[in-house]
């Protein structure tokens, strides 16, 4: 299709072949947009798609934590003895983080006081008392892709925290 000036309509020159202009001169910007663009996609892509991760392996331990707090909690309070109690409370904080792919070597389960910062707070001795109440701890260090452990060390932790009140969830006696 023609225009009244001359102009031919759609993408290509009058001809019917694509590229250069309708005018007959060649347009010598072919081929920069493909290099732009591959240029852009690593200028912005590939960060982009770091911090993604490492938000999603920050929320990952995050779950996996609070899971493990809740879990040892609850294992703590059906528990015949403490000794036993803290024995499957381990365990079980440690399988929590496994289920998200966290490694449980770093990790370590604490009672406090509660309202007790699970990191600087004096540790208690954990006492299935009915009617006592204390912090289930579970402190695991984070890896992040990419970043060395000789780098962060330790220092990348976070904590879940469950208030066992015990008593809650035992038949009553």
């Amino acid at each position: 299709m023609k225009f009244l000036d001359g102009r031919s309509a759609g993408p290509g020159r009058p001809d019917g072949r694509l590229g250069g202009r309708s005018d007959g001169r060649l347009d010598h910007d072919e081929g920069r947009a493909l290099i732009e663009v591959v240029f852009l996609a690593v200028l912005i892509l590939i960060p982009t798609i770091y911090i993604l991760i490492s938000f999603l392996r920050i929320q990952s331990a995050t779950f996996a934590v609070s899971q493990g707090a809740r879990d040892a909690g609850r294992v703590m309070d059906f528990a015949p003895t403490a000794a036993v109690g803290v024995a499957r409370a381990e365990e079980i904080a440690r399988l929590a983080l496994a289920d998200q792919n966290i490694s449980a070597d770093g990790m370590d389960l604490r009672f406090v006081p509660v309202g007790g910062d699970c990191v600087s707070s004096p540790e208690i001795t954990p006492s299935l008392q009915a009617g006592t109440v204390y912090d289930v701890c579970v402190v695991a260090v984070v890896t992040l892709p990419g970043v060395p452990s000789v780098i962060t060390g330790s220092r990348n932790t976070i904590s879940g925290v469950f208030t066992l009140h015990v008593g809650d969830f035992r038949e009553s006696q």
